[in-house]
């Protein structure tokens, strides 16, 4: 076969892959190239398998981020697919990465999640910008959520994003949406305690919890866990606080003044941080729903045209809450309470394909108004309190020193 002929099959291919998405071509072919960074101007999200492994549906999200956003904002779609020309090796160095992660040798249930958190604080880091999870339905402007204030010289914001209540009335920042300029103290800090966690043997998580700079932190708990009462659907524990290690090395850089360069993570927490609250900006539907993702599913598929049942009067309520009220809808995945099955799952299946934009349907609603709305509500960060209970030791000082 010639190369012309070569060249005219696989062209054929992607586009018969494409018709069968049902993407726009031009927007779907452009997010599979890499692009320069040429502005702190960037959405960075990261499947690891590559764009053409990835679900449809979270497809469907990123293009519409493309859509939303406009020439000025640049997004990012990275992978760790050999070979590949959107690789993350082609923007951060090796030695932002422990050995497991350079070799390709990482393991266990978490592979994907766990080279996410590896790779997002170093782009932030690097190059600015905005890190958001591929299941995020945005539905506000990105100048709009914290970028107006990060770059603001008179206001105090450094780091945005929202914050989740992981025990009762304590609250953290979660890592699936940040946004900051490139430089950021706070990111780097986090990024070097949860890159400690991965010694040279080292291929997963498990056990990253009792570690040795994070055995002080508080056992965390899911919004989920806290109103489901049901025993059986309590996620393990340890499981939860393997796959959160993230949050966990937040925890500790929140609660640590270091004495050797001063920075005092307590106090940055509370004043150079601007969070907003992600039950209400990111998870609405979650609570509305007990958290089903049966119910949800139901709730998107609802035709718009349908009969003003109960259902209907839901979705219609919901959809409009979102197009004022949140920033964006998260559909996470993740471990879970093992009796749920979560609206990430349904539209892995093929028969829920078009589930997330089906014509006609409150789905296809919430994909227009996702792109064409705009909010006109100010957002407003929470006011959180200052952690007193702060510990003086090194960013990678072992918990064992404390007590010598």
């Amino acid at each position: 076969m010639n190369a012309s002929a070569h060249n005219n099959i696989a062209s054929s291919t992607e586009e018969r892959y494409m018709a069968q998405l049902d993407l726009p071509k031009g927007i779907a072919t452009w997010l599979q190239k890499r692009h320069a960074v040429m502005s702190q101007k960037n959405v960075w999200t990261f499947w690891n398998k590559g764009w053409k492994a990835m679900q449809p549906w979270a497809q469907r999200n990123v293009i519409n981020w493309v859509r939303k956003l406009g020439p000025e904002w640049t997004v990012h779609v990275l992978d760790v697919v050999p070979e590949s020309e959107t690789h993350v090796k082609h923007f951060v160095e090796s030695s932002f990465f422990p050995e497991a992660f350079n070799k390709g040798i990482m393991d266990g249930p978490f592979v994907g999640p766990h080279q996410g958190d590896l790779v997002r604080l170093p782009l932030l880091w690097k190059y600015g910008g905005v890190w958001m999870d591929v299941g995020t339905f945005l539905f506000r402007h990105l100048d709009d959520i914290w970028w107006n204030q990060i770059i603001d010289p008179a206001s105090p914001c450094e780091l945005g994003g929202f914050a989740v209540e992981f025990r009762e009335k304590y609250y953290t920042m979660l890592n699936g949406f940040l946004i900051c300029q490139s430089g950021n103290s706070f990111i780097k800090r986090w990024h070097d305690i949860y890159l400690s966690l991965w010694g040279p043997n080292t291929t997963n998580a498990n056990g990253f919890h009792k570690h040795p700079l994070l055995a002080h932190i508080k056992a965390i708990e899911t919004p989920s866990d806290r109103v489901i009462e049901d025993p059986e659907m309590i996620t393990a524990v340890d499981v939860m606080l393997d796959y959160l290690a993230h949050f966990l090395c937040l925890e500790r850089l929140r609660g640590l003044s270091d004495p050797n360069d001063g920075f005092d993570g307590a106090e940055y927490f509370a004043t150079k941080i601007f969070l907003a609250p992600a039950m209400q900006e990111l998870f609405a539907l979650q609570p509305l729903t007990q958290w089903s993702g049966l119910e949800q599913n139901n709730l998107f598929r609802t035709r718009l045209d349908g009969p003003k049942d109960e259902t209907w009067q839901k979705a219609n309520s919901y959809a409009h809450d979102a197009f004022a009220n949140q920033s964006a809808i998260k559909v996470s995945r993740g471990p879970k309470n093992p009796k749920l099955v979560c609206l990430a799952e349904l539209w892995d299946e093929e028969k829920f394909m078009d589930a997330d934009h089906g014509e006609g349907t409150f789905a296809s609603y919430l994909r227009y108004g996702s792109i064409h709305y705009d909010q006109t509500r100010d957002l407003v960060p929470m006011v959180l309190e200052r952690d007193e209970n702060t510990l003086k030791m090194g960013l990678l000082e072992p918990l064992k020193h404390l007590n010598e």
